[in-house]
């Protein structure tokens, strides 16, 4: 008679680690999710760069509106398009 094998209840790498399991290019959860606050940060600094001058713009934003020289124009929007490509992006890339 043959022996009987004993099996091992071996659990998969990702539950032991309690981490998420990887994509075939290696991002997590996290990175997606930097991925997105990135991009989001650059498309929020495009919307405040196109001035309400060039038909873009935020209009329901009075206080701040003021046209190219605006404060949303000027500083914000520089702000956030540097912070998303400089940093963000790059983070959600190296993360590991």
């Amino acid at each position: 008679m043959a022996k009987k094998l004993k099996t091992s209840k071996a659990r998969p790498e990702a539950v032991d680690q309690k981490i998420a399991p990887e994509t075939p290019i290696g991002f997590t959860r996290v990175n997606f999710i930097l991925f997105g606050v990135g991009a989001a940060m650059i498309l929020l600094g495009f919307l405040f760069l196109s001035s309400p001058t060039f038909g873009g713009g935020f209009p329901f934003i009075h206080p701040l509106k003021g046209g190219v020289d605006g404060w949303l124009t000027m500083n914000a929007a520089p702000v956030l398009l540097v912070l998303g490509y400089c940093v963000v992006l790059p983070l959600a890339i190296i993360k590991r």
